[in-house]
């Protein structure tokens, strides 16, 4: 065992703070180095990000602007040749489920009129994952087509595309 002797760090944390980390979910068809050609043009970046590996199936990008990294952040999921990565803004210390996460925005069609609730809507997609924001606009909209929901989705779970649910009325 070897002890690392205690450095000043800010500097490198300073440094990262506008960076995203990208997780290959499927290394078989993503390779590092074809990561970092392909995510600038795709997020229309080219010039604005510089991207390097950080070790087995991750890429780091480091941006030059705060709004550049929110936009990234908040558009996806993204996908590179049919394959979807995951992403998350750089941590010093990442929690356990960090890059085993995706934010989906999933619709709920047919919840009837009497149900249109934020809790109920939770429960519907909470098995799915971490539910986020939930929209419902019952009062202001024309349509009440379907609801929608932001929930963050493991990477380590098969993807659901379909669910039906029953209720008790």
């Amino acid at each position: 065992m070897v002890d690392s002797p205690d450095l000043e760090v800010d500097d490198l944390i300073e440094e990262n703070t506008l960076s995203v980390i990208v997780h290959c979910l499927n290394p078989y068809v993503h390779k590092v180095g074809g990561l970092v050609k392909a995510l600038p043009p795709i997020w229309g970046m080219e010039e604005r990000v510089r991207g390097r590996g950080v070790g087995e199936n991750r890429v780091q990008f480091i941006f030059t602007s705060e709004n550049d990294l929110q936009h990234v952040l908040s558009k996806g999921p993204w996908f590179v040749n049919g394959w979807m990565v995951s992403m998350d803004q750089w941590n010093p210390n990442p929690p356990p489920e960090y890059l085993q996460r995706i934010p989906f925005w999933i619709k709920v069609r047919g919840l009837p009129i009497h149900m249109l609730k934020r809790e109920i809507v939770e429960s519907l997609l909470g098995p799915l994952g971490e539910v986020g924001p939930v929209e419902i606009h019952a009062k202001a909209s024309n349509s009440l087509e379907y609801v929608r929901a932001k929930v963050n989705i493991n990477t380590e779970e098969p993807l659901q595309f379909r669910r039906v649910a029953r209720f008790k009325s």
